[in-house]
């Protein structure tokens, strides 16, 4: 049986500022529940708002994205795509991290790609044109 693989892109703003701890205690839920089910992705978090590219096999995605809209540690989910795609662009991570207003959690093992695999720096500089076009098609993002 061929399962299809998606690729998710939301938005969403916290319901109150998330504190270095309780974000660390995100990824570290999302990573260990994502490499069970082979979900991939990044999030991005800043100034209470969070953006969010998760891939994986498509109904996986869907369920987890059930369970994402239905956290009360967010509100104002938008779907910004939805797509199947052919190769995933975060496969190394099960959940990496943006953090600008902390920078530091970029150096944390795991959190983030591993800067010397260049297959995956090629594959991301391939697709980033998409991510892109993405937002820049959605200014109300305010990222």
């Amino acid at each position: 049986m061929y399962l299809h693989k998606s690729r998710l892109i939301y938005t969403s703003q916290a319901t109150k500022p998330f504190s270095t701890r309780e974000l660390l205690d995100l990824l570290h839920d999302a990573r260990a529940y994502n490499s069970i089910d082979s979900i991939y992705g990044f999030l991005y978090y800043k100034d209470e708002f969070f953006f969010q590219i998760i891939e994986g096999e498509s109904q996986l995605i869907n369920n987890l994205f059930d369970r994402i809209k239905k956290d009360k540690r967010h509100t104002n989910v938008k779907i910004i795509s939805n797509n199947l795609i052919n190769d995933y662009l975060f496969a190394k991570w099960s959940m990496g991290c943006i953090e600008f207003n902390n920078p530091k959690l970029s150096l944390i093992p795991g959190i983030s790609i591993e800067l010397d695999n260049k297959e995956s720096i090629d594959r991301l500089i391939t697709n980033l044109p998409e991510i892109a076009s993405l937002l820049i098609s959605n200014p109300e993002l305010n990222l």
